[in-house]
């Protein structure tokens, strides 16, 4: 495979592309391993079909092309045995995804027209970040439409203009807000199973406990695994604040009536699975028992696009009003984020990234929403929000601390 790539350099050139590899019966009395290359001189020589992406590369396509003088097929010997075709197919592997990158990456740039660089770079960023194509889409093609021709050309402007566009579609709700005297607040968070609900309420107990000063409350209804009672138990325990556990909904009345002293009670609720209807039906009946001032969904942002859309689905029915991102520091792209936003209808409360109680949490905001979509995460965040008591430091790239003083 080695002698057969070094002639096609040879014959066409360091920017020749592979189109097509394949082995060949061995050669009789040698034993020498035939191999056969499809290649072109450069990726615009080939077939117009083959660079719009609508035909795949076959082993018939050298023989087309070669009528044009786009590409030939060379044979040549190899050395025989498996390390030889382990050999072989690592390079076709790593040709064929290489040729697909380009296809695609083609592709794209011929929707976008005759764009600016700054504009398709600008596209590739949100695409390459998770956001979801069509929303790039829409995002750049209002800039175009927006922005003059000379400030399209300018790097820096169009993604000024970018994340200021990005910050409009984060609709921001305030941290939970405790300021109206002797109002008590009952918080609850709901989500799917893994989300990490019972460390998220730890961590906004905390908070108000130990920087607030707040009389803060836990319930936990999560009487379905036993683990989850005891790691709430003992953050209660750090902390210093009350905890009932309830297995019903009468329970969950008394509860509350045990904790009417509480300026917060915040609630922590079994994982649901998001095709588990009679569980969302079971937690509806708690809440009709007393109606949670706040309801929160918790959603990771590790999950697939298509698990997040049906979580968001099955658990309108419970009727959220805030959503809660967790486990940012461990996402692949941040554009989950306006996807999640979008579907639920929702406000965004609080952002999670780590497991560290009461620190690795902040309030959603949506110029930190737009600098980690178009930084890849490595986001200067800001050092203090006074609002909700947070006081948020930078540690490593994409990972915001909240601390309490």
């Amino acid at each position: 495979m080695s002698e057969a790539l070094s002639q096609v350099k040879r014959e066409f050139g360091a920017d020749a592309v592979i189109l097509n590899t394949r082995s060949l019966p061995k050669r009789r009395g040698t034993g020498r391993q035939l191999v056969e290359l499809t290649a072109a001189r450069q990726k615009q020589d080939l077939p117009k079909e083959l660079q719009s992406g609508t035909i795949p590369a076959s082993p018939d396509l050298g023989q087309q092309s070669r009528a044009d003088g786009a590409a030939t097929v060379m044979t040549t010997t190899g050395q025989s045995g498996n390390t030889g075709e382990s050999s072989s197919l690592a390079v076709e592997l790593s040709n064929l995804k290489s040729m697909v990158g380009e296809l695609v990456q083609h592709h794209r740039r011929a929707g976008m027209g005759d764009s600016p660089k700054a504009l398709l770079d600008a596209h590739q960023q949100l695409i390459t970040n998770d956001v979801a194509e069509q929303l790039a889409n829409e995002l750049i093609e209002d800039l175009r439409r927006s922005l003059s021709k000379e400030a399209q050309e300018d790097a820096q402007a169009v993604r000024r203009h970018l994340a200021g566009a990005i910050a409009k579609m984060v609709p921001l709700s305030r941290p939970i807000d405790l300021s109206a005297s002797g109002m008590q607040r009952v918080i609850a968070l709901v989500g799917p199973t893994g989300v990490g609900k019972t460390t998220t309420i730890a961590k906004i107990a905390a908070n108000y406990r130990l920087r607030q000063h707040r009389r803060v409350g836990l319930i936990t209804i999560d009487t379905y695994r036993i683990a989850a009672v005891q790691q709430l138990r003992t953050y209660a325990q750090i902390i210093e604040v009350p905890i009932e556990v309830a297995a019903t909904p009468m329970q969950f009345k008394g509860a509350l009536s045990r904790l009417k002293d509480c300026d917060i009670i915040l609630v922590d609720t079994a994982g649901r699975s998001q095709r588990d209807t009679d569980k969302n039906n079971e937690l509806q009946a708690f809440f009709s028992v007393h109606k949670p001032d706040e309801i929160h969904l918790v959603l990771a942002t590790t999950s697939s696009r298509q698990v997040l859309q049906q979580s968001i689905d099955r658990f309108k029915t419970i009727g959220f009003d805030r959503l809660i991102l967790t486990k940012l520091d461990e996402a692949v792209g941040f554009g989950v984020v306006l996807a999640c936003l979008a579907k639920a209808e929702a406000k965004l409360s609080y952002l999670t990234m780590g497991q560290d109680v009461p620190d690795d949490i902040t309030v959603g905001e949506g110029n930190m929403v737009a600098q980690m979509i178009l930084n890849g995460g490595d986001v200067p965040l800001p050092k203090s929000d006074k609002t909700s008591g947070m006081v948020v430091s930078t540690g490593s790239p994409g990972v915001a601390k909240a601390t309490v003083g």
